[in-house]
């Protein structure tokens, strides 16, 4: 948790939880034993230490959209320096990540004071455990009638006694503190068997323990009252199991004077401290004991494996959950829930990002654009959206009289889509759109297409689209193909084969099938499915060939052979049927498969082997790159 929207998350994360549980346990009152009434509280505590939202789970479908929705709006009117307004709510780590920052906002104030809650409350319960080790040890040594009771207590029941035994003035019940070396407390006035024997079974079972760690769970969510409240419940489920236990061990008349004794105790004092455990836990909680022994009985091994089925569904209800996929906003988004939509849509893929920001720039929608724009251009794209307004960016094929609905049969490409040092991809994005006379053209069978530069950044668990420059129109034809008179940039290797000097232009395209089915009065076709994909992969892949030959300083035709390698691949024994007749020609290839942007070989070679014939003569060599088209 490193802000307070992260706790928030948390905290009614684990509060679910802790209610589900409270209902189980109500329903299965009578019907489970108190093994499995103190048990399930261990899905408690594995549902507070597991980060809220793990692996994309949740248990409240729609919680994250809400707090999304609440956190910006909030936010965005404040200067948090640990919070992004924009950014999605992540728990990082079940416990508090305090950056060394001065607050900038009310909310990172309200976390720096939930981080020190958590310090003090630590500190109270260490302080509270010291000062009554610290009683304990000025405790006198028990009698030896004392000590041989203890002993014939033990070695009945098989059990060990502790090291250290201590009576204790003022001390009404007896106790056992400290679980690392504990020590048996003892009140001054006599103490029955029975009650030896309770707290002995607390050490053989590691209770000490178990309490220690309710201590550092109620710390870590010091400020929510609901949470305290299970953890007493849970200490008092300690004890009813700690009595079934003794009851196990007892017959007949011995169980009906074990309640006696627990029912005289129902008004004594008793320590609180962390690290301690004591028979007597208040007369509110020791008369649902009472009860609890009034129903007691003996469970068959039957019941422990339904008990064992019935926790096994709660523990993957509370700590699975499901996965709460986020319905993609509409369009026109401008309420708070759906731009919370829009962000907990962003592109988690380099393709996603593209088709998203294609599909924004189509539909000329703010909430599409908030799922695929850098950070640093959400504020302006929330307002816009909240206004109701449309882009400031023009649609890319208006200036060319094209109206949006002309669209339904576009499709984009990306081509030389090239990694960078940092992780981040560069790339020149292409829209080819296919005019129809349904569209209010009566060219039919005519396209267009317009490129723009962009950059697309990995920014944490996603993908964002920075445009480099503004939408230019090419030329449609040259949009599946290098051409030596095209403006669409290409990747240029260079080999040097005997006399010859070989130039070749590379191009490679990927896209992502976005065409959907459509039977409409007007006949069937295939048309561009609108809705973005920011999850999709590259799903096709062309790469085409062109180049330059001269012999000297003189240019020559010639027939190329070419094959891409990769980082130290070797030179090829054979070559394929790809090659391309230099100066006018070019060759055309296509592909797929999957990496992290798609399709694998997606990407510009590390050199290109080639072959020419000349005069009768076989050359071979191997073109190396130029100058990148983008840095």
């Amino acid at each position: 948790m490193e802000n307070i929207w992260s706790l928030l998350l948390q905290t009614i994360t684990v509060s679910i939880t802790a209610a589900v549980l409270l209902i189980a346990k109500r329903l299965f009152l009578d019907k489970l034993s108190p093994r499995w009434q103190y048990g399930v509280w261990a899905i408690l505590a594995a549902r507070l230490l597991l980060p809220a939202g793990l692996l994309g789970r949740t248990l409240l479908p729609g919680l994250n959209v809400v707090l999304e929705a609440a956190k910006t709006g909030v936010e965005s009117r404040l200067a948090s320096v640990l919070t992004s307004p924009y950014g999605v709510t992540e728990v990082l780590s079940p416990v508090p990540l305090v950056r060394l920052v001065p607050p900038g906002s009310v909310t990172d104030v309200l976390f720096d004071l939930y981080a020190a809650g958590v310090v003090v409350t630590l500190l109270w319960f260490f302080l509270s455990y010291l000062a009554l080790r610290t009683r304990v040890a000025k405790g006198s040594a028990p009698s030896p009638d004392t000590l041989e009771q203890i002993h014939r207590v033990a070695d009945q029941y098989g059990l060990k006694v502790p090291k250290r035994v201590t009576v204790l003035s003022g001390v009404e019940s007896a106790f056992v503190c400290g679980p690392l070396s504990p020590v048996l407390v003892l009140p001054e006035r006599a103490v029955d068997d029975k009650v030896i024997l309770h707290e002995l079974l607390h050490l053989k079972y590691g209770d000490l323990w178990a309490g220690v760690g309710m201590c550092v769970l109620r710390c870590l969510h010091w400020c929510n009252p609901f949470l305290w409240y299970c953890w007493d419940r849970a200490q008092n489920d300690s004890e009813a199991l700690c009595d079934q236990r003794v009851l196990e061990r007892l017959e007949g008349e011995e169980r009906r004077e074990y309640g006696v004794i627990l029912l005289s105790m129902a008004d004594d004092k008793y320590a609180r401290s962390p690290g301690t455990t004591s028979m007597a836990n208040g007369g509110k909680n020791i008369k649902a004991r009472i009860s609890s022994i009034a129903r007691f009985k003996r469970y068959p091994q039957g019941v422990g494996l339904g008990s064992a089925c019935v926790a096994a569904v709660l523990a993957v209800a509370c700590l699975a959950g499901t996965v709460g996929a986020v319905e993609l906003p509409d369009q026109n988004a401008s309420g708070s829930l759906e731009l919370a939509r829009a962000r907990l849509n962003r592109a988690t893929t380099p393709a996603g990002a593209l088709d998203t920001y294609v599909k924004a720039l189509l539909a000329d929608s703010p909430a599409y654009l908030v799922m695929a724009a850098p950070e640093d251009a959400q504020d302006e794209l929330f307002a816009a959206a909240r206004a109701g307004e449309k882009l400031d960016t023009p649609y890319p094929l208006e200036p060319l009289g094209l109206s949006e609905a002309s669209c339904a049969q576009a499709d984009w490409v990306v081509y030389n889509f090239l990694e960078g040092s940092d992780g981040n991809y560069t790339g020149l994005l292409v829209l080819d759109a296919y005019r129809t006379w349904f569209a209010g053209i009566y060219e039919e069978g005519q396209s267009i297409a317009v490129s723009q530069p962009v950059r697309v950044l990995r920014q944490g668990d996603f993908w964002a689209v920075e445009p480099l420059e503004d939408w230019t129109a090419v030329d449609p034809a040259c949009t599946l193909a290098t051409h030596t008179n095209s403006i669409l940039p290409a990747l240029t290797y260079t080999a040097k084969v005997e006399d010859f000097t070989i130039e070749v232009d590379y191009q490679y395209l990927l896209s992502v099938d976005s065409q959907v089915y459509s039977d409409s009065l007007f006949g069937s076709s295939y048309q561009l499915d609108t809705v973005p994909r920011p999850d999709a992969l590259f799903t096709d892949y062309y790469r085409s060939a062109g180049g330059r030959a001269w012999e000297g300083e003189e240019e020559v035709s010639l027939t190329v052979w070419y094959q891409s390698l990769n980082q130290n691949e070797a030179f090829p024994t054979e070559f394929g049927h790809s090659s391309f007749r230099t100066p006018e020609e070019h060759g055309l290839g296509g592909g797929g498969g999957s990496d992290p942007r798609g399709c694998d070989q997606q990407q510009s070679p590390a050199s290109i082997a080639v072959k020419i014939k000349y005069k009768g003569q076989e050359y071979t060599g191997i073109a190396w790159p130029e100058e990148a088209a983008y840095d």
